[in-house]
């Protein structure tokens, strides 16, 4: 009886840490999916060349990792003023890594643009 409960568990576990790992690369597979969409998008109006593209692809990605970890288990719209801060915080970084990458005509097409939607 005993050989049977621990194959049982042994089963129930790899079956839950098997889903765990597949939500994770799901969420994974996204943030790389709207970081590229975002790539795209910006290299379409801006004219990006390859260091551009790859930088911008890389700060989004970064963006994305630590606005999903600050968020993680809440919704948007319940954040905590210290989750929206630090989201604020997230997104500064992000636009000033976007200010180094960006020729200045660029960036400001880019805070006109993003100020609109």
């Amino acid at each position: 009886m005993k050989k049977i409960i621990a194959i049982f568990a042994f089963f129930a576990i790899t079956l839950l840490s098997t889903d765990a790992t597949f939500a994770q690369e799901s969420n994974s597979r996204n943030l790389n999916i709207n970081a590229k969409a975002f790539t795209h998008q910006l290299s379409k109006q801006f004219k990006l060349d390859a260091t551009q593209q790859r930088a911008i692809f890389n700060a989004h990605m970064l963006k994305e990792r630590k606005t999903n970890a600050l968020t993680h288990g809440t919704e948007q719209k319940k954040l905590t003023k210290d989750q929206l801060s630090k989201k604020d915080a997230i997104i500064s970084e992000f636009n000033s890594k976007l200010k180094a990458v960006l020729t200045p005509e660029q960036f400001k097409k880019y805070i006109n643009l993003a100020t609109k939607s």
